[in-house]
């Protein structure tokens, strides 16, 4: 340590001696040339994280059962309750009622059906007066709903070519009876798009 002052403090004489004997003259302009001009630092992009999307919603818990649930009987560990309740109200003893969407059969899916239902005998649907006043005929086309009893369980209008028309065929249909739908040997209930046609006779 002492030995590197010394020599500093002894470089720092022999500088200021030769600056004194005039050894040692700086110039009086020193030009300086600019390669190129200095540029203002770039700004550093931090990117921000993505703010994190929102859970989507979760699937709402439905509680309690239908007809229309997989179920085992009481004995076998299911739940001996009426089909509708819930554990999240008194249990009723209302019975469904006929019309009730619960008590209609689950129709097979068509793809699986091997006979499809055929009317058992022709129905003829009285003409409405006011069609006939009108000219009108045509093709009522409707949803039934045919249980394995070949019975129609439901009716829903598709189309139709006149309101009375309409009308007539909606309220004879419910009466029609089919030879069920089968699967294999098995009749089942079916969804099937059935036509009724209104044709005006000439006299």
């Amino acid at each position: 340590m002492s030995v590197s002052v010394a020599l500093h403090g002894g470089l720092a004489l022999a500088i200021g001696a030769l600056l004194l004997a005039g050894r040692i003259h700086f110039p009086e302009k020193i030009e300086i040339t600019v390669l190129e001009a200095p540029q203002a630092p770039r700004a550093i992009q931090v990117s921000k994280p993505e703010p994190k999307k929102a859970d989507q919603a979760k699937p709402r818990a439905v509680f309690g059962m239908s007809r229309k649930a997989i179920t085992a009987d009481a004995k076998d560990g299911g739940e001996a309750v009426k089909a509708g309740n819930t554990v999240a109200k008194t249990p009723d003893n209302e019975k469904l009622r006929p019309d009730d969407a619960d008590a209609l059969p689950v129709p097979t899916e068509e793809y699986l059906v091997t006979q499809m239902p055929q009317l058992a005998q022709e129905v003829r649907i009285p003409y409405p007066a006011e069609a006939k006043r009108k000219g009108a005929q045509g093709s009522v086309i409707m949803d039934l709903l045919i249980d394995a009893e070949g019975r129609v369980r439901s009716a829903e209008f598709v189309q139709g070519p006149e309101a009375s028309l309409n009308d007539a065929a909606m309220a004879a249909v419910k009466g029609f009876k089919f030879l069920p739908a089968k699967l294999q040997d098995r009749a089942v209930a079916v969804k099937i798009r059935y036509a009724y046609k209104f044709v005006l006779e000439r006299s």
